[in-house]
């Protein structure tokens, strides 16, 4: 006769092996959209490559619907509950009556590089550890490539040169290239003499010989590093059952991010292996070092850091078409009450 002990053991594993659809089941579903892939969005990556979402009983699918106006447009439609964009997305849908509400900031500061080439450095005479105006003022006369006109990328090379007693309109010339690998291409074929892109490309440039960091924008001024640059959106009104999703969600990502903040390389390295196998693992580890000083905060979001974004857009001249008051948005346009709820464990 079999021992009592070893019938109750084989009762236990077949009543959790019956129970395991019925677990999986009670995962609640959540849909996120993200309006472009990069690794800026880091506490999405990271919390689904570290099983933080899956640890709050939630089954996280992220989609890419083909920019933040998209994803934007997915959630006023109901067909996600959050979407991930950059900040002037939500801003300027905001500005045009869309009822949504900035939850979280997934990265909080810009994250933007200027990354030079040899070339560059050399006819310029200047060095990466040289004083930060010296590194501007370089810069004049100087080809930089970008993905597309008008973006991202030639607004802030724009306002870098500006900073730097330059005229940002004669004395750079912005070339539009193509994706980031396009870029890296152009730099090294003396194309163009500079680009502006997010880790882990300037990494990837300098291990190649193709270029060299010259400007780590979000390191280097204190308005660009402390804003939130990305941000996690939800849809007005938010009842009880969204908010408790909400906050469900900020904790698994603040789980995440305080996780890559503690051991970097190893959690970067789960994050390649599912997300980014074909980069090349150091480019990733180096870059997720680069980029957790913005989101050792949890995803904090409060006055002075949502200030920071509209000084910044104001200077880089966009126009919302609505003007923005950093207090009297609190707790409407943007609120840090989910982020404060998802810290009390």
């Amino acid at each position: 006769m079999r021992p009592i002990h070893s019938l109750i053991r084989a009762a236990a594993l077949a009543a959790t092996l019956s129970l395991l659809p019925s677990l999986a089941s009670a995962q609640q579903a959540v849909r996120i959209a993200q309006g472009f892939a990069s690794l800026s969005f880091l506490p999405v990556w990271a919390a689904r490559a570290l099983n933080t979402f899956q640890a709050e009983g939630l089954n996280v699918a992220v989609v890419s619907p083909g920019g933040d106006p998209a994803a934007l447009a997915a959630l006023d439609a109901g067909d996600v509950d959050l979407a991930a964009v950059g900040t002037e997305s939500a801003l300027r849908a905001a500005a045009k009556g869309q009822p949504f509400q900035i939850v979280y900031s997934l990265m909080s500061k810009v994250t933007l590089e200027v990354v030079v080439a040899p070339a560059f450095l050399e006819k310029s005479g200047v060095k990466p550890g040289d004083p930060l105006q010296k590194r501007i003022a370089a810069l004049k006369g100087a080809t930089i490539g970008v993905a597309a006109i008008g973006g991202t990328q030639e607004t802030a090379a724009r306002w870098l040169a500006a900073k730097g007693g330059l005229d940002p309109k004669a004395d750079i010339k912005v070339a539009q290239v193509g994706s980031p690998p396009a870029l890296q291409a152009a730099l090294e074929n003396k194309r163009i003499d500079a680009f502006v892109l997010s880790p882990p490309e300037g990494y990837l440039a300098t291990k190649s010989g193709a270029g060299t960091i010259l400007i780590s924008l979000g390191d280097e001024f204190p308005l660009l590093a402390n804003q939130p640059y990305l941000v996690l959106v939800a849809k007005k009104p938010i009842d009880n059952k969204i908010s408790e999703l909400i906050v469900r969600v900020l904790r698994a990502m603040q789980a995440a991010s305080a996780a890559l903040v503690k051991e970097p390389e190893q959690n970067a390295m789960a994050i390649q292996k599912q997300f980014f196998a074909k980069a090349d693992p150091d480019a990733i580890v180096a870059a997720i070092k680069s980029l957790n000083s913005g989101v050792a905060s949890g995803g904090k979001l409060d006055v002075e850091s949502f200030q920071n974004e509209l000084v910044f857009s104001k200077e880089v001249g966009t126009n919302f078409g609505k003007e923005f008051d950093a207090t009297a948005s609190q707790n409407d346009l943007w609120t840090n009450s989910f982020v404060e709820r998802a810290a009390k464990k």
